[in-house]
């Protein structure tokens, strides 16, 4: 979703249409105050009477157009059978014949900001001088949170422990728990555990494993306060998955363990992101899960990430 905005800042630059978008509920909030899109379709249940529902308020509405960024045969699917006269995307995992206009491959692996430009391109619109997302947080956004966390006065650290992808992108929890209690006990400033969908086991993990408990907290945030939360904290260390896009994308310094992926998808300039990485054989292997001993992650040492964030805070 972060990675969208250089494409949707284009599009808006580039057409007079009204621009409506499609996806979860949730993921609106990250555009908050961007001016990006028009109206908003939430589109939350994977079950098949939400897609047709979906599909019979598509029709209802009669666009002329429909732009897919995911690479899902579902998407591809949804606008087909809704009668989008106009269907343009990737003809990618074996939905080409549903789509009306297929964009442009590369032989060479690119990031995906670049990625969707292409089909800006393909349009015949106007690139976005900035390819570097940038987000903002709201003046309500702030109200909101503030009327919640009243007690969030201390520099932070916050920890994005999860990812979603799979357990392979994941820094092993005690070296989460080793890393907190360095910062809790010589930078004296508190670390926030920001657990995703079904990951409140594993900040639990973490913050057993430390030993610097009180300087330690388990946070449960939707979005928008996940919003805040990130842009008011000193420097964030994610594991390479969404969030780390959202805190970078906010100008907040982020160190990102990078495991198993290449990096050359989610390369884009920033001055806020800080990638460590272990430079063995087998990665970037793009795996979901580990078949081996995880060493891409696993020599990543909580010491080196430590240092990196003294270099930054300093």
């Amino acid at each position: 979703m972060v990675m969208a905005v250089p494409f949707l800042e284009s599009l808006r630059a580039s057409v007079n249409d009204e621009i409506w978008g499609i996806g979860k509920s949730n993921a609106i909030h990250i555009y908050n105050g961007l001016n990006l899109l028009d109206r908003y379709i939430p589109l939350d249940k994977k079950d098949i009477v939400s897609f047709f529902d979906a599909v019979s308020f598509l029709k209802k509405t009669e666009f002329k157009r429909g732009i897919l960024l995911p690479h899902s045969f579902r998407s591809a699917l949804l606008f087909y059978m809704a009668g989008i006269k106009e269907r343009i995307g990737y003809a990618r995992n074996k939905r080409g014949f549903m789509l009306t206009k297929h964009a442009p491959e590369t032989l060479t692996l690119e990031s995906t900001t670049r990625h969707y430009m292409r089909i800006i391109d393909m349009l015949g619109g106007r690139r976005t001088e900035n390819e570097t997302p940038l987000l903002f947080v709201t003046q309500d956004e702030e109200l909101r949170y503030y009327e919640q966390y009243t007690d969030l006065d201390k520099p932070y650290i916050v920890f994005v422990i999860g990812a979603q992808y799979g357990s392979s992108k994941c820094w092993p929890p005690v070296y989460f728990s080793e890393l907190a209690d360095m910062i809790v006990q010589r930078l004296e400033m508190m670390v926030y555990l920001l657990p995703g969908k079904d990951e409140k086991g594993l900040a639990r993990d973490v913050l057993d494993g430390s030993i610097q408990k009180e300087g330690i907290e388990i946070m449960d945030m939707d979005v928008r306060d996940l919003k805040v939360c990130l842009s008011r904290a000193s420097s964030v260390v994610s594991n390479d998955t969404g969030p780390r896009h959202i805190s970078a994308a906010l100008s907040v310094p982020t160190v990102v363990l990078l495991g198993p992926m290449d990096a050359r998808y989610t390369d884009y300039p920033s001055a806020y992101t800080h990638l460590i990485s272990a430079d063995i054989p087998c990665r970037p292997c793009n795996r979901r899960v580990c078949d081996r001993d995880h060493g891409c992650m696993k020599q990543i040492t909580p010491e080196t990430v430590f240092r990196k964030l003294e270099e930054i805070l300093g």
